[in-house]
């Protein structure tokens, strides 16, 4: 292995994937949104020696274009440009003094939120907050740049670097990359061209034609216009909860993001009284020779959900992992599939093994601190409810992302609440009707049906 090291002295141009295009669309819809901001956080104890992490975050822009590049329209064409690793690696520092827990944790999800300026400042940002006996480091880009994998890519090469800088003082030994996101883009566009592209095409259509998309219940009017403004709610699910959703998978032949969503999909049903209608899974697109790239590879995939009167559970997920595993063959292909409101999506946080998943579920040492995952909120606002399960080793966390300008708190909360609920009894009665599986926690029941005076 050798050290990479890239001197660009011209900027280099690249073309968009059909994705990119899509999302820079929108960013000019609402430059000012927060809607499509990814990224993570991590805690230092004690906080990181900074001129080791700035050297750091320098050599991991330098490792990848994508963080150093800008994205320019002139005359309705977009392009990416790269730059110099020196205009696009500068590490922010904002010294909090002895700002509390609570205050910490509003400045790192301010700096998460800050909207950012494509065709300037670029679509990637590093902001260390810090306190006297730790700090927060925030590796932010806008969703343009990477997808989840690509966020535990910049994070694993920072760890490294990071590490190496603090032992030798000399960079990471790190092996030179021999594809680019341009590769991508370029077998993107002889997809969309081949006869292979159009049979894929032809599928989502058949997928797609008849059906609605799902519609909430809203508490507010929808505006005229979207302000892509948005908040998330989380919680942590139980271990028992954990275990009972992977073992009825496993009893089921599926996966538990199939048995997760086929829940969803109950729930949907239950709160919409719809009987056939669609959402969209976000799916990677990500091959092995792309492994090492960060840049954004993401196509939705839509999956269609039919319920009659006396739908069984298990039936409801067998159909969703058969259209996820359908999908999934034609992910690599765009198509039109239009203005979508709820989506969800699963990430394993295990998908780069090692460290980074004792990170998200612990804390390991690097360069003499200890690292720990510090939750920060990122793409809030896309539509009327997005759901992100992140699964750990041990564990499952499950966010709901909402638009504020349709939801009240507490709405959300709830529906995430029936969500858990109605997951548990899937696990535990799958061959029950949809229409009977429980919504609520027994006490909770007790309770209502006190309150409407049924007993």
């Amino acid at each position: 292995m050798t050290e990479v090291l890239v001197n660009d002295t011209e900027p280099v141009e690249h073309a968009l994937s059909q994705g990119q295009r899509s999302l820079w669309l929108l960013h000019t819809m609402a430059p000012g949104s927060s809607a499509y901001n990814a990224g993570g956080a991590g805690r230092f104890r004690p906080g990181p020696d900074l001129p080791v992490l700035t050297r750091a975050v320098r050599a991991v822009v330098r490792r990848h274009d994508m963080l150093r590049s800008v994205f320019v329209e002139n005359d309705g064409v977009v392009r990416r440009i790269v730059r110099d690793e020196r205009e696009h690696a500068r590490l922010r520092v904002v010294d909090l003094g002895d700002a509390d827990d609570g205050e910490l944790h509003r400045a790192v999800t301010a700096a998460s939120r800050e909207p950012y300026d494509l065709s300037g400042r670029g679509a990637f940002r590093a902001v260390l907050l810090r306190r006297p006996h730790d700090a927060v480091l925030l590796l932010g880009t806008h969703h343009i740049a990477s997808d989840a994998t690509s966020q535990w890519l910049i994070w694993r090469d920072l760890m490294d670097a990071y590490e190496a800088y603090a032992g030798s003082g000399r960079g990471p030994l790190w092996y030179p990359a021999h594809t680019g996101y341009h590769d991508h883009v370029a077998r993107e566009e002889d997809l969309v061209a081949s006869p292979r592209g159009a049979r894929m095409r032809e599928y989502w259509r058949s997928v797609t034609d008849g059906a609605d998309a799902v519609q909430l219940p809203l508490d507010r009017p929808r505006p005229a216009a979207p302000s892509y403004h948005g908040r998330t709610v989380a919680r942590r699910v139980p271990a028992p909860l954990t275990r009972a959703v992977r073992e009825a998978a496993a009893r089921a032949g599926v996966s538990p993001f199939a048995h997760l969503i086929g829940a969803f999909q109950v729930l949907l049903h239950r709160y919409t009284g719809q009987h056939d209608f669609t959402l969209v899974c976000p799916a990677s697109t990500r091959r092995r020779q792309s492994a090492e790239v960060v840049g954004y590879f993401v196509n939705p995939i839509t999956v269609r959900a039919r319920f009659g009167p006396a739908t069984p559970v298990t039936e409801v997920i067998a159909e969703a992992a058969g259209q996820l595993r359908g999908g999934m063959a034609r992910a690599a292909c765009p198509y039109e599939h239009g203005a979508f409101r709820v989506s969800m999506t699963m990430v394993p946080a295990d998908r780069l093994g090692g460290r980074m998943q004792q990170v998200y579920d612990h804390e390991v040492e690097v360069g003499g601190r200890l690292l720990s995952y510090f939750e920060v909120p990122h793409l809030e606002g896309q539509c009327d409810l997005s759901v992100e399960v992140t699964e750990g080793a041990d564990t499952l966390t499950v966010a709901f992302r909402y638009d504020t300008d349709l939801f009240e708190p507490a709405t959300i909360e709830a529906m995430l609440g029936h969500f858990l609920t109605l997951t548990e009894d899937a696990a535990r009665r799958p061959h029950e009707p949809a229409g009977r599986l429980a919504m609520v926690a027994a006490d909770e029941r007790e309770r209502l049906l006190a309150l409407g005076g049924a007993r």
